[in-house]
């Protein structure tokens, strides 16, 4: 049976209108709908979650690599301006949480100076003199020389020595004068033969010739004499000694000089005695 186009149409219109054909919803069709849509809010609520996480722990970890490429750049420009800083190590990395990072680049420690002198360098340097090498010590001070007046020897003055008898000066040429006599002792004035100034010499009746006393400022071979000063002395006869008027000093083996001094310090007369002196 041919059917036409539009009674087809009429015909599917009315089974579309058949109310039996219709699906009528249910008592709780209504709050199913509004849980499924709450269902669906809290769904997209974690998935923006999940999303603003990661993009966030992207961030951080691109920041730490930004922050740690710069300490890196910052630590090669540093090394390379600072020879100090250069002989360093560089601080090992070190993972932590970002706010360690953050807190800002660390600080290299510098080495305190070293102590003392430099290498090469001598704390005191001895005193050079002349060519490469050369160096010179201390040398005691240089004392002033007096070499004027007659020269008064250990042995004695002239042709006068110490143990000589009256009888052996006479024999030399010598003229005794202004005796005196005290105890055991005889004392005169000799001059002449071969003697540079008169003397006042003590001769003792065992010892000879003990005592000699120039009438002229005399000076020892050392270069003390009138005007010496007592540092002088000391300096040219380490083991002077402190006597009764002045300083005492030994000039032999069987002698020693005896030095007077002025108020001032100063050498006044120089005189010699023996150690056999008995008067």
């Amino acid at each position: 049976m041919n059917v036409s186009e539009d009674e087809l149409e009429q015909r599917l219109r009315a089974l579309f209108a058949d109310e039996r054909l219709g699906v009528q919803p249910g008592a709780s069709a209504e709050e199913a709908i509004v849980a499924g849509a709450r269902r669906r809010r809290r769904r997209r609520h974690v998935v923006l979650s999940a999303s603003g996480v990661t993009m966030a722990a992207v961030l951080v970890v691109g920041g730490f690599a930004v922050v740690k490429i710069r300490s890196s750049d910052s630590s090669t420009v540093m090394a390379a301006t600072s020879p100090e800083l250069s002989t360093q190590p560089p601080a090992p990395a070190t993972s932590g949480p970002p706010s360690a990072v953050s807190a800002g680049p660390t600080s290299h420690p510098q080495q305190p100076p070293p102590s003392g002198p430099p290498p090469g360098h001598a704390e005191n340097p001895p005193h050079t003199t002349g060519g490469r090498g050369a160096t010179t010590t201390p040398s005691k001070p240089q004392t002033s020389k007096v070499t004027t007046g007659p020269l008064l020897t250990a042995s004695g003055i002239g042709a006068l020595k110490l143990g000589m008898t009256e009888a052996q000066l006479t024999a030399q040429g010598m003229t005794v004068s202004n005796k005196k006599s005290a105890d055991s002792c005889t004392y005169f004035d000799v001059k002449g033969g071969g003697l540079p100034t008169s003397v006042n010499a003590a001769v003792s009746q065992s010892n000879g010739v003990v005592a000699v006393t120039p009438a002229a400022a005399a000076h020892t071979p050392e270069g003390i004499g009138a005007g010496s000063s007592k540092e002088d002395v000391i300096t040219s006869y380490p083991a002077a000694t402190e006597g009764s008027d002045g300083l005492v000093a030994p000039a032999g083996q069987v002698s020693n000089y005896h030095f007077t001094l002025t108020q001032a310090g100063e050498v006044a007369g120089v005189y010699l005695y023996s150690v056999y002196q008995d008067c």
